[in-house]
């Protein structure tokens, strides 16, 4: 324990933001059409949380907080100012919370992020037999193929394994290049993964929530791509795995 910690002044830090955060939350509440009336922060946490990403991921500290507060609040002894004394870590805590609550932690400014100029990426005319030594060796797993700076598909192992289930009679060479399985690059033709395209403006959580979505129904997801407004036809910015996501 620091016994050089000012109880008295961290439990009225703690008194000062829960109020600050029972304004935020209303103010989401609002944003998203949300009654506030007649409803105490309890509730409102617990209906925001269904809507707001940010809320859902702090839930369970919200509430504990919250109890905190409310002993410190409702207590009826007054020989001690404060019934339980947060600690200095318990209202950086909740202040983190509030000003991501304010400001959600964008997707694409995050290092989960990789951005269109680090990707790795190929055309229509390009060497499918390379990549696939590129991608082994750099341990790349998808592959976007471009033709005239458009996105066309996805370049995958799966891809590769479709083409052999479907018996399409595409043979691969050192000669082969995209072109010749264009077909097979398409996205609504990857029988055995899905690939997501999101906002630039979606935030970490909301992103989080869309991994686990999947694998909570069985599932993949192979790739998720950051356009301006989430359009697969809007030219990409970024890109984001599972591993990207889940593994941070």
């Amino acid at each position: 324990m620091d016994y050089n910690v000012n109880f008295d002044e961290e439990g009225d830090r703690l008194i000062g933001l829960f109020k600050e955060l029972e304004e935020v939350i209303k103010n989401e509440c609002r944003k998203t059409g949300i009654i506030t009336d007649n409803k105490g922060i309890s509730s409102l946490i617990d209906i925001l949380s269904q809507k707001n990403s940010v809320v859902r991921k702090h839930k369970n500290e919200l509430n504990l907080i919250r109890d905190v507060r409310n002993l410190n609040s409702h207590q009826g002894a007054k020989k001690y100012k404060y019934l339980v004394c947060p600690s200095p870590e318990i209202n950086a805590k909740l202040e983190n919370i509030i000003n991501e609550i304010k400001n959600p932690p964008m997707i694409y400014d995050s290092k989960m992020c990789v951005k269109k100029q680090n990707m790795y990426c190929r055309n229509i005319d390009d060497s499918v037999y390379e990549t696939i030594q590129t991608m082994s060796e750099k341990l790349y797993t998808h592959v976007p193929i471009f033709e005239n700076n458009k996105l066309i598909g996805i370049f995958s192992e799966n891809t590769l394994l479709d083409i052999v289930r479907l018996e399409t009679g595409i043979l691969l060479d050192e000669n082969t290049n995209f072109y010749a399985i264009r077909d097979a690059l398409k996205i609504e033709n990857h029988s055995m993964e899905s690939f997501e395209f999101i906002s630039r403006r979606k935030n970490i959580y909301d992103v989080e929530d869309l991994f686990k979505n999947y694998f909570s129904s069985h599932k993949r997801v192979g790739c998720v791509y950051i356009t301006e407004n989430g359009r697969k036809e809007e030219n990409i910015l970024g890109m984001l795995t599972a591993w990207d996501v889940l593994g941070n």
